[in-house]
């Protein structure tokens, strides 16, 4: 039988493809060097994309019932504007949506685009506010 696949190596190919694309990449935080470079409003500010993976999904056969893992993650892109949290997402999904991921030991489907549906917002719960771009993309792996 085959071992239920892990969902971290498939988050560490999802960090590395955006890192490799020059985006800023965090795991429930803010990734260091990112954000204001000073005080906060009054000094440049680097767009980052935070990430929230899912644990993942197990699919299969009766024979092989853990093939499959479709695996989910949410991208929260977020930048000083309303456009630079727009262009992050724009990275994110050029990168992304239509490519495979490279997680040793599976093969992968193309990403698939999820969620694009929610404006690109502003929180105000942050001062100086920042603007968030809110994505999910989805991929479906089994043993390579």
């Amino acid at each position: 039988m085959i071992p239920v696949a892990a969902a971290r190596p498939h988050t560490d190919a999802v960090a590395a493809a955006l890192e490799d694309a020059g985006v800023k990449v965090g795991r429930g935080e803010k990734p260091a060097g990112a954000g204001w470079q000073g005080q906060a409003g009054d000094s440049p500010h680097v767009p980052y994309v935070v990430l929230y993976p899912s644990t993942g999904t197990t699919d299969g056969s009766i024979a092989e019932p853990y093939e499959y893992l479709d695996y989910e993650v949410q991208l929260n892109c977020v930048g000083a504007t309303q456009d630079a949290a727009v262009a992050v997402a724009d990275i994110c999904k050029a990168t992304l949506v239509g490519r495979r991921l490279t997680v040793p030991g599976r093969s992968s489907y193309p990403g698939v685009l999820e969620l694009d549906r929610r404006p690109a917002t502003r929180d105000d719960m942050l001062v100086p506010s920042v603007h968030v771009a809110v994505l999910q993309i989805s991929w479906r792996t089994q043993p390579a």
